[in-house]
C-alpha cells in the first residue's frame, strides 16, 4: 500500500473492526457465557477465507506489476507462495476441526 501511495487504515477503522468482532460474540446461540462448539469451525473458515481473499488481491497486484514499476513482482510471488502454504495448512486445520466438532453429521435418524 505504501508503494502505491495508498494511506494505511485509520485508527478509527481499526477500532470499528475490533468493535464489530466483539459485537459478533453477542449472538444468541445457547452458549452466551461459553464458546459454541461451532466457534472453532467458524474461526477456521474465517481465517481460510481471509488468506484466500488476500491471495486474490495479490494475484491482481502481480498482474499489474508487469506494467507498474511501483510493484515488485518478486515480492508478490513470495507473498503468493506463502498464501498457498497457509491456505493448505488452514484447510487441513478446518477439516480436522469440522470433523471433530460435527462427528458424523447429520445425526443418524431414529
Amino acid at each position: 500500500m505504501t508503494a502505491l501511495g495508498v494511506p494505511i487504515s485509520s485508527q478509527s477503522k481499526a477500532a470499528m473492526g475490533r468493535l464489530a468482532e466483539k459485537a459478533g460474540r453477542l449472538k444468541t446461540n445457547a452458549h452466551l457465557l461459553s464458546r459454541s462448539p461451532l466457534s472453532d469451525v467458524l474461526e477456521a473458515e474465517s481465517m481460510l477465507m481471509g488468506v484466500q481473499g488476500k491471495a486474490a488481491c495479490r494475484r491482481t497486484l502481480r498482474a499489474l506489476a508487469a506494467t507498474d514499476d511501483r510493484l515488485s513482482g518478486e515480492d508478490l510471488d513470495v507473498l503468493l507462495e506463502r498464501a498457498e502454504r497457509r491456505s493448505a495448512t488452514l484447510e487441513e486445520l478446518r477439516s480436522a476441526v469440522a470433523a471433530r466438532t460435527m462427528g458424523s453429521w447429520p445425526p443418524a435418524a431414529r
